[in-house]
């Protein structure tokens, strides 16, 4: 459960496993929707804002998912239900310790790479909190209903407000100095991995 939706694990008619994400913006805690989120209008109910989010999120996967960026697979949506490929894992936010913690943000930042020049994504929301350390210790990134495009006026600035939210958390759990700079331009394909 979080602030915005809550995510079931459930079956398909297969008996696979997948993911259930029920969007649910202002019924409960999150009351500032209106007023935070480009694509909801002053009148909306909750549950017209949820719907909007859910079909964002499920356009957002559906551009990201087939250039290979790391994120659940979208199988499909209604109302405010997305439904996609099973998550499985943990948050950053809630690991003490990360084995290996430089390989996972380098693995983070190809993917944020990945989704600005082969997507032309911005997550625009990008966090400890949306980032799934799977049990294969690979990564996914979840929660895009707050997704932006390459072309957006502020894009620069919102995916370096994105990279230097990822590099601090790093910095104060893990003890990894990054330069900010050093990882927007591999991000935008103007320089090399930051080490």
């Amino acid at each position: 459960m979080g602030k915005e939706a809550d995510v079931f694990d459930a079956l398909n008619p297969k008996g696979e496993r997948i993911a259930g994400k029920f969007h649910r913006l202002g019924r409960i805690s999150f009351r500032q929707t209106k007023r935070k989120r480009a694509y909801t209008t002053k009148q909306a109910s909750w549950l017209y804002q949820s719907r909007l989010a859910a079909e964002k999120e499920y356009k957002a996967l559906e551009l990201l998912y087939p250039c290979g960026v790391a994120v659940p697979k979208p199988i499909a949506h209604s109302r405010h239900v997305l439904v996609m490929g099973m998550i499985e894992g943990a948050e950053l936010a809630n690991w003490s310790k990360i084995p290996r913690a430089e390989r996972v943000l380098r693995e983070i930042l190809r993917n944020i790479r990945r989704a600005f020049l082969k997507a032309g994504v911005v997550h625009a929301d990008l966090s400890e909190y949306n980032v799934i350390l799977k049990p294969d210790r690979h990564i996914l990134i979840i929660d895009w209903p707050q997704y932006i495009t390459r072309e957006h006026p502020n894009a620069q600035e919102i995916l370096a407000r994105d990279i230097q939210n990822i590099l601090q958390y790093f910095k104060r759990k893990h003890m990894l100095n990054v330069n900010v700079k050093e990882a927007l331009a591999y991000v935008t394909e103007k320089g090399k991995m930051p080490t």
